[in-house]
C-alpha cells in the first residue's frame, strides 16, 4: 500500500509541477510582449509630446518649448535604439528605418522654424504639421498592432492554461480513483475526517492508524491543507488591497477636476502677466484658491470616512449646485457643447455639496466626450413610482426612495450617440472606459453610482443608439426637510 500510495503521490507532484513549468514559461513570453507594449505606448506618448511642442510654437510662438521637443525626439530614438528588435517585429526593417528618417526629418523642420523668415513659415508650417500627423499615425498604428499582438499573446496564454489546468485535474482524478481502489478500507475512517473539515468541525485530518502509509498521508494532507488556507489568506489580503486601489483611485479620480481648474487659471496668469485686468485676474487667482480648498475638503473627506461617523448633511440650492458645477467644467468642454439648466429658484436639500458637484461634473464631460453638442440639466420635486415600468437600467437600491413620500429628480439629457446595450450593463464598473488612445479612467461613472448610494438614491439609464442618453439622479428627501 505504501508504495501505491508513494506512486500516486509522486505522480500527483510531477503534474503539478509540469503544470507550473508550462505556465511560468508562458507567463514569462507574456511578460516579454508586455514590455513590448511598454516599449510602443512609451514611444507613442513622446510622439504626441513632439506634437503639443509643435502646436505651442505655432500657437504661442513659444520658443522655450523647443528644449522640451529636442529632448522628446531623442527620447524616441532612444526607445527605437534599445528596443529595436521589438520595433522590428512589429513593422519591420524598412519600417523601422522609415519611422528615424522621418523623425529626423520632423525635428530638423520644427527646429528650423524660428529661424525662417515671415514669408516661409507658413509653408514650412504646413509641411511640418504633415511630417507631425505621418508621425502621429505611425505610432498610432505601431501601438495598435502591438495592442493586437498583445490580445492574442493573452488569448493563447488562457487557453494554454486552461489545457494545462484540465490535464492537471485529469491526472488528479485518476491518482484519486487508484486510490480508492487501492486503499478504500483504510480510508472509511479518513472520509469522515474529511466531512469534518467540510463541515468546518475540524482544521485538519486526524489519524486512524498508526500504519506507516496512513501516517504519511495524513501528514501529507494536512501540510497541504495548510498551504490553501495560506493561499485563502493571501487572496483575502489581495482583495482588500484591490478595494483600497478603487478607493485611492477614485479620491485621485475627484482631485483631478480641481487640479485641472487650478492649473488653467495658472496657465492664464502665466500667460497674461500683468496685462490681465485687475478683475480678471482677481477672478483668476479666487479659482485658484477656491479649488485649493475643494481639494483640501476632498482629502479630509477621505480621512473623515476612515475616522469619523458621517455628518449631518447642510441644506444646499440645487440651482446654484448646478450652477457652480458647470463652471467648474465649462472651460473642459468643447465650444461646439451648450448646456442648458433648469432648476427652480429656493429649491434647497440636504446633499454633500462637493460630491454632488463630482457627479454633475462627471456626467457634463461624459456626454460631451460622447459627442454631444446640446446638454440639458433639469431638476424638480418628483415622487419614486415603484411600479411605474422603467425602459431603462436602474442602479442602486430603491428602497428608501419607495417609502420617501418626495424626491429629488434630476435629469441630465444628451444629444449624442446613445449608448449600445453591451456597454450600459458593464456602465458602472471600475476602470471601465469607451475612451480610445488609453485616455479616461473608467471611474467616473463609478464615482457617480457610489456618490447616488451614499445619498440612499438611485440612478437610471435611458439609451438607444442614435437617440441621445438620459441620467435621471433620484435623491431621497427627508420629511423633516420638505
Amino acid at each position: 500500500m505504501r508504495k501505491k500510495i508513494l506512486r500516486a503521490y509522486g505522480f500527483s507532484k510531477l503534474t503539478l509541477l509540469g503544470f507550473a513549468a508550462v505556465v511560468f514559461s508562458d507567463l514569462d513570453s507574456l511578460n516579454t510582449q508586455i514590455d513590448a507594449g511598454r516599449a510602443v505606448a512609451d514611444l507613442r506618448r513622446a510622439a504626441l509630446e513632439m506634437r503639443q511642442d509643435e502646436k505651442n510654437l505655432f500657437l504661442y510662438q513659444a520658443i522655450d518649448g523647443l528644449e522640451h521637443f529636442r529632448l522628446e525626439a531623442d527620447e524616441a530614438r532612444r526607445l527605437l535604439a534599445e528596443h529595436r528588435p521589438i520595433f522590428v517585429d512589429i513593422a519591420g526593417r524598412d519600417g523601422v528605418a522609415e519611422l528615424e528618417r522621418r523623425l529626423d526629418e520632423y525635428e530638423a523642420a520644427v527646429l528650423a522654424y524660428p529661424g525662417l523668415a515671415p514669408a516661409r513659415q507658413a509653408a514650412a508650417r504646413e509641411a511640418i504639421r504633415r511630417e507631425g500627423h505621418v508621425l502621429y499615425e505611425t505610432t498610432r498604428e505601431l501601438l495598435l498592432t502591438e495592442r493586437s499582438l498583445l490580445t492574442e499573446a493573452t488569448d493563447d496564454t488562457r487557453n494554454l492554461m486552461l489545457l494545462a489546468l484540465v490535464v492537471v485535474i485529469l491526472f488528479e482524478l485518476a491518482g484519486g480513483l487508484y486510490l480508492l481502489r487501492s486503499v478504500l478500507r483504510p480510508l472509511r475512517e479518513l472520509e469522515r475526517g474529511l466531512n469534518a473539515i467540510d463541515e468546518g468541525r475540524a482544521r485538519e485530518l486526524p489519524l486512524p492508524s498508526q500504519d506507516r502509509e496512513i501516517r504519511s498521508f495524513v501528514a501529507a494532507f494536512n501540510r497541504m491543507f495548510k498551504r490553501l488556507r495560506a493561499q485563502q489568506d493571501l487572496i483575502r489580503r489581495n482583495e482588500k488591497a484591490a478595494a483600497l486601489g478603487v478607493l485611492v483611485s477614485g479620491v485621485a479620480h475627484e482631485l483631478n477636476n480641481p487640479l485641472s481648474n487650478i492649473s488653467t487659471s495658472a496657465q492664464l496668469l502665466i500667460e497674461e502677466g500683468c496685462d490681465a485686468e485687475p478683475d480678471v485676474r482677481n477672478q483668476w487667482l479666487a479659482q485658484i484658491d477656491n479649488e485649493t480648498e475643494r481639494a483640501r475638503r476632498i482629502v479630509r473627506r477621505l480621512l473623515d470616512t476612515v475616522r469619523q461617523p458621517r455628518r449631518r448633511l447642510p441644506q444646499v440650492d440645487v440651482g446654484e449646485l448646478i450652477e457652480s458645477s458647470l463652471d467648474l467644467v465649462n472651460r473642459q468642454l468643447p465650444a461646439a457643447v451648450s448646456v442648458c439648466v433648469d432648476a427652480p429658484e429656493g429649491l434647497a436639500v440636504a446633499l454633500d455639496r462637493e460630491r454632488m458637484q463630482q457627479v454633475f461634473i462627471n456626467l457634463i464631460k461624459n456626454a460631451a466626450d460622447a459627442g454631444a453638442h446640446r446638454i440639458d440639466l433639469t431638476a424638480r420635486i418628483d415622487r419614486w413610482d415603484a411600479d411605474a415600468p422603467r425602459a431603462g437600467m436602474v442602479v442602486g437600491d430603491p428602497t428608501i426612495l419607495a417609502q420617501s413620500p418626495r424626491a429629488l429628480l434630476i435629469e441630465v439629457t444628451d444629444d449624442g450617440p446613445g449608448i449600445a446595450e453591451a456597454v450600459r450593463e458593464h456602465l458602472f464598473d471600475p476602470f471601465v472606459t469607451t475612451k480610445s488612445g488609453g485616455e479616461g479612467t473608467g471611474l467616473g461613472l463609478y464615482l457617480v453610482e457610489e456618490i447616488v448610494g451614499e445619498h440612499q438614491g438611485c440612478a437610471v439609464v435611458e439609451s438607444a443608439l442614435g437617440a441621445g442618453a438620459r441620467f435621471s439622479i433620484w435623491l431621497p428627501i427627508a420629511e423633516e426637510a420638505e
